[in-house]
């Protein structure tokens, strides 16, 4: 079965939602009095600080925020496409 690219592996309703439960997890980390549940956010920062460290060191503000947005951004599209090629895969009992 051929993988197609299309708009729904960009802009589609699973990349919403993934980018949703990102968003609330690396709010948890701020946010929670539980430091278990902070525990996946911490590690959505974590990663996206080492990176941001080696690619732009001096990086402020403005420029950090929208850089780890699209970091979020990224990171749901890759988790909304395993989840579309799982669901296909499954649907047609390959």
């Amino acid at each position: 079965m051929a993988w197609h690219v299309t708009r729904q592996n960009f802009i589609g309703r699973e990349v919403v939602i993934a980018l949703g439960v990102l968003a609330v997890l690396t709010s948890l980390v701020w946010i929670s009095a539980v430091p278990l549940l902070a525990l996946p956010g911490y590690l959505i920062v974590v990663v996206y600080n080492y990176v941001q460290n080696i690619w732009f060191p001096s990086i402020k503000l403005l420029p950090f925020y929208l850089t780890f947005a699209l970091y979020l951004y990224g990171g749901a599209v890759v988790i909304a496409n395993l989840y579309l090629g799982f669901r296909q895969a499954t649907r047609h009992g390959k």
